[in-house]
């Protein structure tokens, strides 16, 4: 449904042309909700903008529904308005002097060819049933809840039927119990209509519940793209893993035994990780990625105990559902979650347990 090739863009700077979208390529099956997640300044809004038609790119192609909408090479640059998609932006953009129907409404008032009255107050009330809001078709939009202003800008974005739906952080305005309470409201309301999604976001929790399949973005360019279930388990850099979710990431210095790849830790008291040596895995100086969910907090251990890594505890952090522990092996701090009946206290010796298998191994970005 949608192909974005080697997309480039470039904005005017001081010293010279700065590109923001460094030949970004990805495609969007039809139905399925993609996601764009990066940091601010990544470029994904950008690349968005480029796809709706409100940026123009400064080369690469892109393509809707198997229309070729801007091609700068070939001259081809289709508008905005004829391109069939709807826009979801972070402000909503409800306008106030409107109510809820006429809000949804606008985008078949100023269509050619107009529909007629009927037609347009029958697709109206279709789609503000589609996101419960049915009830509240002439309530003027400035008593509307943050949470119903979302669901009147999806029903505005999704009335014409469009072939694509943008959606550039839809929930960044809302507080944190409303926008999870949203975020799963949007996951049943996208399946329902069953359009194809582009959703760009810096919450790796929306991308993770929202998108079948995911890119990670970092200055300008897509680093790795998958499922997000395979992107967390298995981070192609550091920054990915980091980005992705809590991470530790240990320096240390790798050798080969047979098939076993031993892992020397950097400020560890010369405690070493023994892993699978699969092929392909670094050696010499090298970052070891641990999840702290993928560690277990146990009682102290007796010394030379295989993937146990003595420590101490040095602050605890309650966090609701799991407490946080920071746990220095003697110079390097690795944190680990316990649950809140667990009885750990600051200072307390430790020992962490490390599944072997659950280790991600980076060539070092320095040497350790």
């Amino acid at each position: 449904m949608l192909k974005v090739a080697n997309l480039v863009k470039t904005f005017p700077g001081g010293n010279g042309p700065v590109t923001v979208i460094d030949r970004v390529s990805f495609a969007i099956p039809e139905g399925l909700c993609f996601a764009l997640l990066g940091p601010s300044g990544c470029g994904k809004t950008t690349t968005l903008r480029c796809v709706a038609g409100l940026e123009t790119a400064s080369s690469g192609r892109i393509e809707i529904g198997g229309t070729v909408v801007s091609d700068p090479e070939a001259g081809i640059f289709v508008p905005v308005h004829e391109r069939p998609i709807g826009m979801v932006f972070q402000s909503y953009a409800i306008w106030p002097h409107l109510n809820v129907f006429e809000n949804v409404a606008y985008p078949l008032r100023v269509q050619r060819p107009r529909s007629g009255k009927a037609r347009i107050r029958d697709k109206v009330m279709e789609v503000l049933r589609l996101v419960g809001m049915e009830a509240a078709a002439d309530r003027p939009a400035p008593l509307l809840s943050g949470g119903q202003q979302q669901r009147v800008a999806l029903a505005r974005a999704i009335v014409r039927e469009p072939a694509l739906l943008l959606l550039d952080e839809p929930l960044s305005n809302l507080d944190a119990r409303l926008r999870e309470a949203m975020r799963d409201e949007l996951v049943e309301m996208i399946a329902r209509v069953g359009i194809t999604a582009l959703y760009v976001t810096h919450d790796q929790a929306e991308a993770f519940v929202l998108a079948r399949w995911m890119a990670v973005m970092d200055r300008g360019r897509i680093v790795q793209e998958g499922a997000p279930r395979d992107l967390y388990a298995r981070p192609g850099t550091p920054f990915i893993a980091g980005f992705l979710g809590a991470a530790n990431l240990l320096r240390g210095k790798a050798e080969r035994h047979g098939d076993r790849l031993q892992i020397a830790l950097a400020g560890a008291n010369g405690q070493c990780l023994a892993l699978n040596g699969d092929a392909g895995r670094p050696e010499g100086a090298v970052e070891v990625m641990i999840r702290p969910e993928d560690i277990d907090l146990i009682a102290r251990a007796p010394p030379g105990r295989q993937n146990v890594l003595n420590g101490r505890i040095t602050h605890i952090h309650f966090m609701g559902s799991q407490v946080e522990c920071g746990v220095d092996l003697g110079g390097t701090r690795v944190r680990a979650f316990a649950k809140p009946s667990d009885p750990v206290a600051e200072g307390q010796p430790v020992s962490l347990r490390i599944d072997p298998a659950r280790c991600t191994v980076f060539p070092a970005s320095a040497p350790t």
